[in-house]
């Protein structure tokens, strides 16, 4: 590429700076003006373009026409003092000196913006001589690259021919080999063909043979089956009239024992009739009735909504009355419940509480009613029930909560607290409903019977608020069967009410009461100490 002349604008900047004396209004000192327009030119440059000015110093000291490149930079003679402007020639500047001047500086910017050309241009050769001479150099690389690819490929190919040639010879004589193998086994083929064709007609042969004799001897079995036939028929007819004989004879069997059946049948009948007409007669054919307000005219009546409680009240009789009061409520909450007391000597003081409370909670009326004895818990039962009735003989029995106990001192003050305490819970309702004080409850007891055991009959027992009604007559109205005696034997336990009866060894009877559990105690009028 052809680098741009910029001769002519420097020789035409010189020339005009020494054609007239007007230059010397130019500067007192050209030199270091145009030094320093240079100078300033110069940074300007380099600010503006600080990475065009990087790659040009680079690329300059390896340019091979640096040394024939014009520079454009021109030294100005010093002017001599009589060429130096005085101050009227310098304030009396011409027009066309003006005019001048102004060209002049228009021409050396032209020429700063030239020579930057210049040295842009000549960078641009630089790089794009050196990018050249790389590709170049890679060019020349692939080609040496492709040169040696296509020297390994001629040898591939030249071996893979080598391959192919081998492998089309072993082909070939595989080939060869098949075929003979084929026609060794063809040979063998017919071989077999022969020797199967001559075994089919010789096991045809022996077939027809075959076929020969089991005709011979089908014919012979047909003849053996026609007189084993006829002598089975025969048999056949004789079991016939074996089995007609036993048939009639079966018959006439059967014909008794139904006249045998219909007669038990009949006896069977009357049996069940006699019973049926017994369980009638021992029972109640009539619906039960139920009353509102069964105590009537000096009479109770009791119907099956019946509790009974036993002679003491153990552990779990609480949970027996419960669950019966509960049902009743459940069934039909405005009828009465008879809680029914013959013989009850008393018993465990919580599972007598418990009742107590179950009976005062009760949506329907309990009804205590006293046949024979109700003593200690079970008197407190019937006292503190909201309706109490009672024969006017019947026994009622109050007394103070016994308890045995054993320990140290302190253990028996807590057992008297104890005590103490359940007193006051169980007997001093019994007292307010006296209208008397625990202590002259107490007292009177005391008045009563030497050992505290006060004891009334019913009539009295009324007066002292222990029973609400004396009923003269309690009809049962539960009992809907006639009652069956129990034969007891000798010497044999009897049980009351799932406890034992026992002798001891002096011959004294006794009924052993369970033990209780903790914080609980008997109370349980027992004078002859039969409860143990």
């Amino acid at each position: 590429m052809n680098q741009p002349t910029l001769f002519i604008p420097t020789i035409l900047f010189i020339t005009l700076l020494n054609l007239s004396p007007w230059t010397t209004s130019f500067a007192k000192d050209p030199v270091s003006d145009t030094s320093s327009l240079t100078s300033t030119n110069s940074t300007s440059e380099s600010s503006s373009s600080p990475e065009k000015s990087t790659e040009t110093e680079q690329a300059t000291p390896s340019s091979p026409h640096k040394k024939d490149k014009p520079t454009s930079e021109t030294t100005i003679p010093p002017l001599d003092e009589k060429d130096k402007p005085t101050s009227e020639t310098t304030t009396s500047k011409s027009p066309e000196l003006q005019a001048l001047e102004a060209e002049l500086e228009t021409f050396e910017m032209e020429l700063k913006q030239l020579e930057l050309e210049n040295k842009k241009l000549t960078t641009e050769n630089l790089i794009q001589s050196e990018k050249y001479k790389k590709d170049l150099l890679e060019l020349q690389q692939q080609r040496e690259k492709l040169l040696l690819q296509n020297e390994v490929l001629v040898e591939q190919n030249r071996q893979a021919l080598a391959q192919t040639t081998a492998a089309k010879e072993k082909l070939q004589l595989e080939n060869e080999l098949g075929a003979q193998q084929q026609t060794q086994t063809l040979a063998h083929l017919e071989a077999i063909k022969s020797r199967l064709e001559l075994e089919n007609t010789l096991a045809e042969l022996n077939r027809t043979k075959q076929l020969a004799d089991l005709e011979y001897q089908l014919a012979e079995l047909t003849a053996k089956n026609s007189l084993q036939q006829e002598k089975n028929r025969q048999e056949e007819l004789e079991l016939e009239l074996k089995n007609a004989r036993l048939s009639f004879k079966m018959n006439e069997l059967e014909m008794e024992k139904t006249q045998k059946l219909l007669e038990t049948e009949v006896l069977e009948r009357k049996i069940m009739k006699r019973d049926l007409e017994e369980i009638w007669d021992a029972q109640v054919n009539q619906p039960m009735v139920y009353s509102k307000d069964p105590y009537n005219n000096n009479q109770l009546i009791i119907t099956d909504r019946r509790i009974n409680l036993g002679t003491v009240i153990f552990p779990d009789v609480a949970e027996y009355v419960s669950e019966r009061i509960h049902y009743f409520n459940n069934k039909n909450p405005e009828y009465p419940i008879f809680l029914v007391i013959d013989r009850c000597y008393g018993g465990s003081i919580v599972e007598g509480s418990r009742i107590l409370e179950i009976m005062q909670n009760s949506q329907a009326p309990i009804y205590v009613v006293v046949k024979s004895l109700a003593a200690s818990m079970c008197a407190v039962l019937a006292t503190l029930s909201k309706h109490s009735f009672a024969y006017p003989n019947a026994v009622i029995v109050h007394h103070q909560v016994f308890s045995l106990s054993m320990g140290t001192t302190r253990e028996l003050k807590e057992h008297l607290s104890e005590v103490q305490e359940w007193t006051k819970r169980i007997l001093q309702p019994v007292a307010e409903k006296m209208g008397l004080t625990m202590e002259e409850f107490v007292n009177q007891m005391y008045a009563h019977n030497s050992i505290g055991d006060w004891q009334e009959f019913a009539d009295q027992a009324l007066k002292l608020k222990w029973i609400d009604t004396v009923v003269g007559d309690i009809r049962e109205h539960t009992y809907r069967k006639q009652p069956v005696d129990k034969v007891e034997e000798e010497n044999e336990d009897i049980t009351i009410d799932q406890l034992t009866q026992k002798t001891d060894a002096q011959g004294q009877t006794y009924l052993e009461l369970p033990k209780l559990g903790p914080l609980d105690f008997y109370y349980l009028y027992n004078p002859t100490n039969y409860f143990r």
